[in-house]
């Protein structure tokens, strides 16, 4: 039984590192340098034992340069997905029908879908871009803060959660950097952190008004979505992620769809759970 149980944990250490080998490949198809090709390699091949116990080099800072970027991220699981996701599968790749000059990005993390944003559609107007990224994890929102000023992003990082009246909540991180969440109790090993309201958030922008909200906070969208959502009218086009094991997506769908926008599913073939909203 026991030299069963070796193999079958030979074969997930094997699979892991091919998995993430692949993940790499990927990656390092992007990177400008020879360092940052093998610090890529390293990382997404390795990263995969993270989860079977690995504690070498855990959450260390890195710095890379992809496709024209400057990136700071730490090894650990979350931040490589999250940079696989935005950076290398550009999941929030989507046509508008207009170009976006005001974006406030809920959820920011370590600032990727900030930069790409800006990246995408800064280049293509004329007009002055603003940018408001909200993170509740302070090491996240400092990270994000290295990042926006590396990549010359003009916008500000707000330390808070985003909800939808101001107030105090509790974050639960989690070891995976991108999966932490609010609590609106306390908890053991929960952080107070401050929530600034969604219409506090949007008068930071001219008129109060903002071109593109990109959502991904971990299931705090039942109480953006699912409540008032009279602050929609002030927007004109939401990227959301969905965490359907935390609020319901099919209600919120529905209540953003009647608040006057046209729904799509978002590049569905590299992440099932993203949505696209333009108003009509």
């Amino acid at each position: 039984m026991e030299g069963r149980s070796v193999v079958r944990t030979a074969k997930i250490m094997i699979r892991a590192l091919l998995h993430g080998w692949r993940e790499g490949a990927e990656a390092v198809a992007l990177a400008d340098d020879g360092a940052s090709s093998a610090r890529l390699r390293f990382d997404f091949f390795f990263s995969r034992l993270l989860k079977l116990g690995w504690k070498a080099g855990r959450d260390e800072g890195r710095r890379v340069s992809l496709n024209g970027m400057k990136i700071l991220y730490r090894f650990n699981r979350g931040d490589l997905q999250s940079l696989r996701e935005i950076l290398v599968l550009q999941v929030y790749e989507a046509e508008l029908g207009f170009v976006p000059t005001t974006v406030l990005d809920l959820g920011a993390n370590i600032g990727l879908t900030s930069i790409w944003l800006h990246r995408r559609y800064a280049g293509g107007t004329q007009n002055a871009f603003r940018l408001v990224a909200v993170e509740a994890a302070a090491e996240n929102a400092a990270i994000a803060r290295a990042n926006l000023e590396a990549n010359g992003v003009p916008g500000e990082v707000v330390h808070a959660a985003a909800a939808l009246s101001s107030g105090l909540a509790w974050f639960e991180a989690r070891v995976e950097s991108n999966l932490g969440r609010m609590l609106d109790h306390e908890a053991a090993g929960t952080i107070p952190v401050c929530m600034t309201g969604i219409r506090e958030l949007l008068a930071r922008f001219p008129g109060g008004m903002v071109d593109l909200v990109k959502m991904d906070i971990e299931g705090a969208e039942q109480d953006l979505l699912g409540h008032d959502t009279d602050w929609l009218d002030s927007v004109r086009a939401l990227m959301v992620e969905w965490h359907d094991d935390r609020a319901d997506s099919r209600p919120l769908i529905e209540k953003v769809v009647a608040a006057g926008f046209q729904h799509r599913r978002l590049n569905a073939a590299r992440q099932e759970n993203l949505s696209l909203f333009v108003r009509q």
